[in-house]
């Protein structure tokens, strides 16, 4: 699966059975202070008999314990950069469950650009011109994007410029009959540009989970190479009876 936008990176950190690193992250390093106590190999005396168990398992626990690490570091920085958003309104059936009025999405369209590069600023810029929703400024703003939004009569409304053009975005849309197809369409550009914000953050969480990939594979072939010798001598053994 091919993980780069924030909303994949949610669905990814989701899966149950990534939750074992974590929990060998923590449990693994006051395990192996208790195992460190005891003597190896280590003695147990059943029915007057006196049995040895080595105390090794079939892997490096260590390659497996910092494979664990990049992933809790890409986890940490997933949770403190994930946009609120995309957390928050994974689609928009996320987003209608909360019944927000339509002027909400200026709120969010004010909270974006205060975080959206320049880039991501004129794609969600052009994207909205073109489809009818932004209104053009005769006048250039002295300022990237106002303070906060304004609540007007019928709109709340918001003023930004890009690229040394100015203009205005209301919500809901007075122009068009359509309020729940217009208000879908604007929550999936937003959605858009959310996702592909903090790129430095994205690009640092995959680095960190392709070194945890790397040393997990690693544990995984040392783990299947034991099974297979045991496996083996287990044969040997069966053949010679």
């Amino acid at each position: 699966m091919k993980i780069d936008r924030w909303e994949e990176y949610q669905e990814f950190f989701q899966l149950i059975i990534l939750r074992y690193l974590v929990a060998w992250f923590t449990l693994v390093p006051i395990v192996a202070a208790l195992v460190g106590q005891l003597p190896n190999p280590l003695p147990i005396t059943l029915s007057g008999v006196t049995y040895t168990i080595n105390l090794a398992l079939p892997f490096h626990w260590q390659i497996l314990w910092v494979s664990s690490l990049f992933f809790v570091i890409a986890l940490g920085i997933y949770k403190v950069r994930c946009p609120k958003f995309i957390k928050k309104y994974n689609n928009y059936s996320d987003y209608s469950e909360y019944k927000h009025h339509p002027r909400w999405l200026a709120w969010e369209a004010h909270n974006l650009l205060k975080i959206a590069s320049a880039k991501e600023k004129k794609i969600l810029s052009e994207r909205l011109s073109d489809k009818g929703y932004l209104e053009k400024l005769k006048e250039e703003l002295s300022e990237e994007l106002c303070s906060k939004p304004k609540v007007e009569d019928k709109q709340t409304t918001i003023e930004f410029k890009v690229d040394g053009a100015s203009y205005k975005f209301g919500m809901p849309i007075l122009s068009t009959s359509e309020d729940q197809e217009s208000e879908k369409d604007i929550f999936y550009e937003l959605f858009g540009r959310y996702s592909a914000s903090r790129c430095i953050a994205r690009a640092t969480i995959k680095i960190f989970l392709l070194f945890s990939l790397v040393l997990f594979i690693i544990v995984l072939g040392q783990h299947i190479f034991s099974g297979a010798v045991l496996s083996w001598k287990w044969f040997v053994g069966m053949t010679q009876v």
